[in-house]
């Protein structure tokens, strides 16, 4: 039974603790729903600045959850695994000399940068500086920590590709001329969608696109291997192959290839 997997030194309290701060699922689940659908028509610049500073704020409270929950289980304890002699140290796991690599370059970048404060926050238009960059790598770190079963990765397909179906669909209705909001360029001859850029959209969409693609595979296949023909499968295949159509039409019409 799952009680008796009760720390017996805990109270019920901080069980429950642990616990709530282990779903941090939830929270690099909403980035990847949140960032690309976001925007604000009321803000200044609408788009690229918005979604980093959601995006940032959503790291903040993943480092917060697993600070607390490091406390919580009194991390300190177990630091041997920075130790590059145990076999199961975090050195020993792939990228994790390129992700400190990557830090260690930004910071020194940042700390002789002529000017440093902008190399950290980045710049009014973008916001893509040192800090941005780390927001990145914290949801990576913690994604890559935390995801431990094949569960969780189809959980992280299958909400990318949903998430991509409003985007994809934006871009159809501005190719046909259909979007509600007036925008100061022409997002009919090169859709830009909720990036609010034509190359911003197409290179979201192609980091999509594979994804969508294995499940229309997966889908056939399942079709193909079972005796009878399921409901569930055709509609799952159909689902799937309109998602991939609208995400291929959609990049074509946005005139880039995501460079």
């Amino acid at each position: 039974m799952r009680l008796s997997q009760r720390h017996p030194d805990k109270d019920d309290s901080t069980y429950g603790l642990s616990r709530w701060l282990d779903g941090s699922e939830a929270c690099w689940l909403a980035a990847i729903i949140a960032t690309p659908l976001f925007f604000n028509i009321y803000s200044e610049r609408v788009f690229e600045p918005d979604k980093i500073a959601l995006l940032r704020s959503i790291a903040l409270v993943m480092v917060a959850a697993w600070g607390v929950k490091f406390i919580d289980q009194q991390g300190w304890q177990h630091l041997d695994r920075l130790r590059p002699s145990n076999p199961d140290s975090i050195w020993h796991r792939p990228f994790a000399l390129v992700i400190l690599t990557l830090v260690v370059v930004y910071l020194v970048s940042t700390i002789f940068s002529i000017n440093p404060g902008t190399s950290l926050a980045g710049s009014y238009q973008r916001l893509q500086g040192t800090y941005t960059t780390f927001s990145y790598i914290v949801i990576f770190a913690l994604m890559a920590t935390t995801i431990r079963d094949r569960s969780q990765v189809r959980r992280v397909v299958t909400v990318a590709i949903i998430t991509s179906i409003p985007v994809a669909f934006y871009g159809l209705l501005q190719h046909f001329n259909l979007d509600p909001l007036p925008w100061g360029g022409d997002v009919t001859e090169r859709v830009a969608g909720h990036m609010g850029n034509a190359i911003f959209i197409a290179a979201y969409l192609i980091m999509v696109v594979p994804l969508t693609l294995s499940r229309v595979i997966d889908a056939f296949s399942d079709i193909l291997t079972h005796e009878e023909l399921s409901v569930a499968d055709v509609t799952r295949s159909s689902i799937y192959i309109f998602a991939l159509a609208i995400q291929l039409l959609t990049i074509y019409w946005s005139g880039s290839r995501g460079r």
